[in-house]
């Protein structure tokens, strides 16, 4: 689907206008230099050839619809093919260290300075890096650390960490055998933060993915468990989708490693609804099998009508 900006409203509202035979619009006089900052560089990017412009004065003279619709078709090419021809920066992120434990110290340290992320201004400055087990075959990710977890320093440390533990006792582990970690691994801050918190932005997302795939490289699981939407829309990047629409995507991967979608943890402190609590369930039984993880015929029992 076309992302939507305003120059492709425009484009849109005018086409609009012309199918019904309007030929000339009125402008505000704030519009003329943007109208006018369009053209020119429709024009030194080369779409005047494919697109005959009038000149910057003439347009602003004649308000003509088509002109108007013309440069903004033609400037928008030329982004788009500088676009392709100049992709993003990829971003790495490699803390040193011999062992998991040195890793994970240096990991803290670069994160705190890493200026990717600082230059944003949007996120606070205390790390929670992930926890657990170095050779775990399941590896949990949430959205960003709450008050809790940059209080403890270690992710899910409030009462969804709670939750957690309860679903992992149930599955026969502990936050030992597993690991767990954030896709943003700095607090997103709010004016006047205490308590509150609230989900990471795309962009906050975006430029703490280097950090994640450093992660899965080193644990090198055998199943990623996405824990809420927040965390399914950054590992498998299919836009603004409800949680259900990514659980029916089909064979779901992160960097070559399934991915199971399920509910955070923290949904489990607003529903007691069996059946909720049983889908929750075979979610879970389902990232215990890509795990390798046996299940007993009583797991596989639980949240069951009686």
């Amino acid at each position: 689907m076309e992302s939507l900006t305003i120059r492709s409203l425009v484009r849109d509202y005018l086409q609009g206008l012309m199918s019904v035979g309007s030929r000339r619009i009125a402008l505000e006089e704030e519009v003329r230099p943007i109208l006018r900052a369009w053209i020119i560089a429709a024009r030194r990017g080369g779409g005047a050839q494919s697109h005959p412009l009038p000149a910057p004065q003439a347009a602003e003279e004649s308000h003509d619809a088509i002109h108007f619709l013309e440069s903004v078709r033609a400037s928008e090419a030329d982004e788009a093919a500088k676009a392709r021809q100049e992709p993003e920066e990829k971003l790495f992120f490699r803390p040193a260290g011999n062992t998991p434990e040195e890793i994970r110290e240096q990991a803290k340290k670069l994160l705190q300075n890493w200026e990717p992320l600082k230059k944003l201004g949007s996120l606070r400055d205390t790390p929670v890096w992930g926890d657990g087990s170095p050779h775990a075959a399941m590896f949990l990710v949430g959205d960003a650390p709450n008050f809790y977890d940059e209080r403890s320093g270690k992710p899910f440390s409030g009462e969804a960490g709670v939750k957690l533990d309860e679903v992992l006792r149930a599955m026969g582990l502990t936050r030992e055998k597993v690991y767990l970690t954030h896709m943003v691994k700095l607090r997103p801050s709010v004016p006047h933060q205490t308590l509150n918190n609230r989900p990471p932005n795309a962009e906050e997302i975006s430029h703490s993915l280097p950090m994640l795939e450093f992660e899965v490289s080193r644990i090198r699981p055998r199943v990623i468990v996405a824990l809420g939407v927040v965390a399914a829309r950054g590992l498998l990047q299919r836009g603004e989708l409800p949680l259900s629409a990514y659980q029916e995507i089909s064979n779901p991967q992160f960097n070559g490693v399934p991915v199971v979608v399920t509910h955070h943890p923290s949904y489990l402190l607003r529903t007691t609804e069996l059946g909720e609590r049983r889908r929750l369930w075979e979610e879970m039984l389902r990232a215990m099998e890509l795990a390798g993880i046996p299940i007993s015929a009583k797991q596989r029992g639980y949240f069951l009508p009686k």
